[in-house]
């Protein structure tokens, strides 16, 4: 796992405003009661963008330590995967790719109903411990 963000370039910065953008429109429409729905890709690429650049900028700031044992996420939705953390994963949680995303974020606890554990659940809970995201 890198511990540095990739580089800072124009795509970087599109896709950085794009993701926050999603995320606080979710928020505000959350707030309203009437959350629309996230597109699973976009979603996808969030969760992505949680473990290439929020994760490892947040333990190289030092806000996080690395983890210690892997952690799978699935995206029931898209088919992706995503592994956070070192060697093979001993703990799995899958949903769509817009709950995964809203958890990360902090949005949706990790125990919500929508999403499902298998493996360590322990160990895969303090793979999540982070911070992840600012």
């Amino acid at each position: 796992m890198d511990l540095l963000p990739p580089p800072r370039t124009v795509g970087f910065w599109q896709r950085r405003r794009a993701q926050e953008t999603l995320i606080h429109r979710w928020d505000a429409q959350n707030a309203l009661g009437d959350a629309l729905p996230l597109s699973p890709e976009f979603a996808a690429d969030g969760v992505a963008e949680v473990f290439d650049t929020m994760a490892p900028l947040q333990i190289a700031r030092g806000r996080a330590e690395p983890p210690r044992h892997a952690l799978r996420l699935r995206a029931t939705d898209t088919g992706r995967s995503w592994t956070h953390g070192p060697g093979e994963p001993v703990a799995e949680i899958s949903g769509t790719a817009e709950r995964l995303l809203l958890m990360l974020w902090g949005r949706l606890p990790a125990d919500a109903a929508s999403l499902s554990w298998s493996g360590d659940r322990a160990a895969g809970a303090a793979a999540l411990a982070g911070p992840l995201t600012p």
